[in-house]
């Protein structure tokens, strides 16, 4: 994993961690202490019992109560696994009742608002402190991580983080990330699909972590304290999310800054020669990709080939 991911999970133990909390080890664990708590511990004490003579039929019950909730992670883990885009989109605001993400969105938009206030006084300023510049730059990866058009706006972080993923290749290159994506992702070099695959991967592994915290609080009809360790699991699981679509957004973003000619080029597109002409170029590209095109222009490149110094030689006839 690149440096971006290096800050939240790169060591041996954070990987196994991130294996067992995604697995439903921990939900089981919890259930049976849930159990043996409302029973006054009385089905640990059997169980310890059975495995230091093996002779207690005590331990039975308890037996067969572990048993069962094997059987429930392996179930509930196997239909999970085929729920965690359902759960990211949840996460982001889609499938919220309309008042309930309208109200959100209103009550972001104040936020909004203010700290934009805030940041056009701090720029402003001709000099700045320490703390104002710190300041600063918090403010600006914050805004940047929310859509500047109001009905663009999601009602969580979650949602306006990856809705600014999706917009910001349209709006620096007029190409529009839902429908170039997916063939942009063809070309990309080898390493850089390793590195968006292990990336996309470790985001659908916190989400499916915050799915076991959420199952987890069931477990609170034997036992109230779950509700507050389910609660915080939550909570924390949620800021893991944040990171990890960062991380993801951040290399997606990039492959779009770095490699979009190869996208060009592998369409036989001609190249743009200025950002102002890109942004034109890409918007055509896009409508391109998604209806075709029966125009006489532009003219695709018929060859590519490799001059004596390095640099890419285009060849522009007609197809």
């Amino acid at each position: 994993m690149t440096d971006l991911g290096e800050s939240w999970v790169n060591s041996p133990v954070e990987r196994w961690a991130t294996i067992l909390l995604k697995s439903g080890i921990l939900f089981v664990l919890g259930g049976f202490a849930a159990w043996t708590w409302d029973n006054n511990w009385q089905p640990l004490y059997d169980f310890t019992q059975w495995l230091n003579d093996g002779k207690d039929n005590k331990a039975v019950p308890t037996l067969f109560y572990l048993f069962g909730l094997l059987v429930i992670m392996a179930t509930a883990s196997s239909i999970l696994k085929h729920f965690d885009l359902v759960i990211l989109r949840l996460l982001e605001g889609y499938y919220w009742p309309q008042w309930l993400r309208n109200w959100r969105v209103r009550r972001r938009n104040v936020w909004f608002e203010r700290q934009n206030q805030r940041l056009q006084e701090l720029v402003l300023k001709p000099h700045l402190p320490p703390e104002e510049s710190a300041e600063l730059a918090r403010l600006d990866e914050q805004l940047m991580s929310m859509p500047t058009k109001l009905d663009l706006r999601m009602p969580t972080d979650l949602g306006d983080l990856l809705r600014m993923v999706e917009l910001r290749p349209e709006q620096k290159y007029g190409l529009d990330a839902f429908k170039c994506w997916p063939r942009l992702w063809l070309v990309l070099p080898t390493e850089v699909k390793r590195e968006l695959a292990n990336a996309r991967d470790k985001l659908d592994s916190m989400v499916r972590i915050w799915s076991w915290s959420l199952l987890f609080m069931v477990w609170s009809i034997w036992a109230w304290w779950i509700l507050i360790l389910g609660g915080v699991a939550l909570f924390v699981t949620y800021f893991w999310i944040l990171q990890a679509a960062k991380v993801y957004g951040q290399l997606l973003e990039s492959s779009f800054d770095l490699y979009r000619h190869l996208l060009y080029k592998e369409l036989r597109w001609p190249l743009p020669k200025s950002p102002a002409e890109e942004k034109v170029q890409g918007e055509q590209l896009t409508a391109y990709l998604w209806r075709g095109s029966e125009q006489d222009t532009p003219k695709f490149i018929n060859s590519f080939s490799t001059t004596d110094q390095g640099t890419e030689r285009m060849d522009c006839e007609e197809f």
